[in-house]
């Protein structure tokens, strides 16, 4: 039991980090989701989330998200009113901590010619579209 300091693994099928706490909220009962948020919150420490797509040369290649659970993360998953777009945003603001966003990812990906821009875009929200874009652009830059 993570409590007692162990280490505990386990595996959810979800298309992200932020989607997995929204799962593991939700599998209780209302009224006891506020002492799950806080123990997910103090006790979880790193939440990875991974696809498999294939490559331009046919192969497979892993997509990742690694969300490393802070201050800022377990601040968003003990609020009231729990927001995957918001937790999303916290993982992105802080990627200094370690965390590595599905839209990085798949910015890394594009770049390095492994999958299509076609792909990329199809694994994303079309809200998130704009920042694929300026993702993209940046790691373009820091390659030149």
């Amino acid at each position: 039991m993570a409590e007692s300091g162990h280490l505990v693994i386990g595996t959810l099928h979800t298309k992200s980090c932020a989607e997995t706490i929204d799962r593991m909220i939700n599998f209780y009962e209302i009224s006891d989701q506020t002492t799950v948020k806080y123990l997910i919150s103090s006790l979880l420490k790193l939440v990875i989330s991974q696809r498999l797509l294939k490559g331009i040369d046919g192969k497979l290649v892993l997509l990742p998200e690694v969300m490393v659970v802070d201050n800022v993360i377990a601040g968003c998953i003990r609020k009231d009113k729990f927001s995957v777009s918001e937790l999303e945003d916290a993982m992105q603001t802080s990627i200094e901590k370690g965390n590595i966003t599905l839209i990085n990812s798949i910015a890394h990906l594009f770049v390095e010619e492994k999958i299509t821009l076609e792909q990329a875009k199809s694994q994303i929200e079309e809200k998130n579209i704009e920042i694929l874009n300026r993702t993209i652009m940046q790691l373009k830059i820091k390659r030149q």
